[in-house]
């Protein structure tokens, strides 16, 4: 299937599809399904090892509080409507203008490489889908969206996204990155690259690892790319921010300062409307700035140096009167 081919029935799904709330009890379906697929497992003579029983119980337990959760935050969503419309607040209540892709004046593509899957842990994979959920919420907020693929998309991290969201505007597929589009096309970031982005080109997809590792694979994205042939690339984050802690970002981050930078043309503006206030980035001094500030140090440092000279000296003139 062609890219072209995938963006027409991506289309087609978005614009026919239902989403879970439409279709009822879908969830309950899922997991209906589940315990089929467990119960033939059963039958085929498969036992489960103690380790899959006891994912396979924490999935369970977490699916029912998931499902009180929701159930607890449905009914508080309604009376907060409610406390709404008896206080004359109606414009509040207005849903917020969601854009569709197809419709976007933006052609830049940024697309998530989900091929680490068999690296990380279930909570990883549980906290990699929801940076996709969170990038997603981005870029429908937008008023000129990206155009968002992600790739490489199967195995249990696409059973943990299809148990809670279906037809998102989004391009989904379980081809390797290069199948979709062309080498000469793929852009990897990675921070280990010496290459720096400066600005961002529609015949390119820019390419955000989809892995969270807590720093386990250092480097494995700037591997890949180096391994495959393809270009790679940073953030000029060191060009315009000092940060108090490491640099890694999440992939939402990464995804939000490349649509806040297609917004702005502006990577520091970018990078202070995305990156979080606990990492403290501050604002990187320019060449001449810092110059300044050097020679203002060294200053301070030499009439420092020049004050403690000067007690000294008295020091020791008033103890040469005292012998006296």
């Amino acid at each position: 299937m062609s890219e072209a081919e995938a963006e027409v029935n991506h289309a087609e799904n978005a614009e026919n599809g239902t989403s879970p709330s439409e279709n009822g009890n879908e969830d309950e379906v899922k997991e209906a399904e589940t315990d089929k697929d467990k119960d033939v497992q059963a039958e085929e003579g498969k036992p489960m090892s103690k380790n899959q029983i006891r994912k396979a119980r924490n999935r369970e337990k977490y699916l029912e509080r998931r499902k009180e959760k929701r159930v607890v935050e449905k009914e508080r969503k309604k009376a907060k409507r409610k406390a709404m419309r008896e206080e004359g607040n109606t414009e509040a209540l207005k849903k917020p203008k969601v854009h569709m892709m197809a419709d976007s004046s933006c052609k830049i593509r940024v697309c998530v490489d989900m091929a680490f899957d068999d690296l990380m842990s279930d909570k990883e994979r549980r906290s990699c889908v929801q940076q996709l959920s969170f990038a997603y919420s981005a870029n429908r907020r937008a008023d000129a969206p990206l155009q968002f693929y992600v790739v490489n998309f199967r195995d249990e991290s696409r059973k943990f996204y299809d148990s809670f969201t279906t037809n998102q505007d989004i391009f989904l597929d379980t081809r390797d990155l290069n199948e979709t589009f062309t080498d000469d096309q793929i852009v990897y970031l990675s921070s280990e690259s010496d290459n720096v982005l400066t600005e961002l080109d529609e015949s390119k997809v820019y390419v955000i690892g989809g892995l969270v590792d807590y720093n386990r694979h250092k480097g494995l994205c700037h591997s890949r790319a180096v391994q495959k042939g393809w270009k790679h690339a940073r953030l000029p984050i060191d060009e315009f921010v000092q940060m108090k802690t490491r640099k890694v970002l999440t992939v939402n981050h990464v995804f939000e300062i490349l649509l806040q930078y297609t917004i702005d043309q502006d990577w520091e503006r970018a990078f202070f409307h995305v990156i979080p206030k606990r990492k403290g980035p501050e604002k990187k001094a320019l060449e001449g700035e810092k110059k300044d500030e050097e020679d203002e140090d060294k200053t301070d440092k030499a009439e420092g140096a020049e004050e403690e000279t000067t007690e000294g000296t008295e020091t020791v003139k008033q103890e040469d009167k005292g012998d006296c």
